[in-house]
């Protein structure tokens, strides 16, 4: 948790620093959101262009992110002296956990406007790589990754290429949200389930999600003492916003 003075001073390193950030085309979490990352692959889909898929994601990513790679990243993309003191301070956070106060040896604070630029450049090698690829077409969001092929061969290759990638940085996969196969058996990408030859809709895993984040704000409510009034409007409002955003990924998607 970030005390407001100093998340006001993030942000405003984040700001300076987004407008020139090094980020590859294919990296699309800073840039349209969520809604621009499904609609790119919506469009490929509709190309009939490719037959296979592997999507997969980084294991506990802002976790196990090396400390000096990322400073290392970061000197080379500036050399304001006022942002690098503050990123040096903003990668050696310390945390307060009983009592106790230490500075972990690896991982980036995950509530912070920092991350989401940390997480975008420190991956840029790879962006370069796959998306120069034109054996196939490849997308990123944070550590989500997106790969098609047309045939089975060249996504062996992609996939063999990514393991040593996240191997060589310090990175595992997922097990739980790894696909690989087939398009027509269908994947989970940004919250919505592509299966030909039905219309996009939001995953189940997505579902699942929502449903227990508004159990645990009831929860939440219901322990800080607020009537069940209030409850019932303030999760009714999350809700609202929930299906706001899912209905708007759906039509991004078609």
């Amino acid at each position: 948790m970030w005390s407001a003075a100093d998340a006001l001073v993030l942000k405003w390193v984040a700001l300076k620093l987004a407008p020139g950030l090094p980020v590859h085309p294919r990296c699309l979490h800073l840039e349209g959101g969520a809604h621009r990352a499904v609609r790119l692959v919506s469009e490929q889909l509709h190309s009939a262009e490719w037959q296979f898929v592997y999507r997969t994601d980084i294991k506990g990513y802002y976790q196990h992110i090396q400390k000096a790679m990322a400073w290392r990243i970061w000197q080379e993309i500036t050399d304001d002296d006022a942002c690098l003191n503050l990123l040096y301070q903003y990668l050696h956070y310390s945390v307060e956990d009983g009592g106790e106060i230490r500075t972990p040896d690896v991982g980036i604070p995950r509530g912070c406007a920092l991350s989401p630029l940390t997480g975008a450049v420190l991956l840029q090698h790879m962006d370069r790589y796959f998306g120069s690829q034109q054996a196939l077409f490849y997308v990123r969001y944070m550590d989500d990754f997106l790969l098609l092929t047309k045939t089975r061969w060249p996504l062996r290759r992609a996939i063999r290429d990514l393991n040593r990638y996240l191997q060589l940085d310090g990175f595992t996969r997922h097990p739980d949200k790894t696909q690989t196969g087939k398009l027509s058996r269908g994947f989970d990408w940004c919250g919505i389930d592509f299966t030909s030859p039905y219309p996009p809709r939001i995953s189940d895993r997505s579902l699942t999600k929502h449903r227990e984040r508004c159990q645990r704000l009831d929860e939440q409510l219901r322990a800080r003492g607020w009537s069940e009034q209030d409850i019932a409007a303030r999760v009714q409002a999350y809700r609202s916003r929930w299906e706001h955003w899912a209905a708007g990924m759906i039509l991004s998607a078609r």
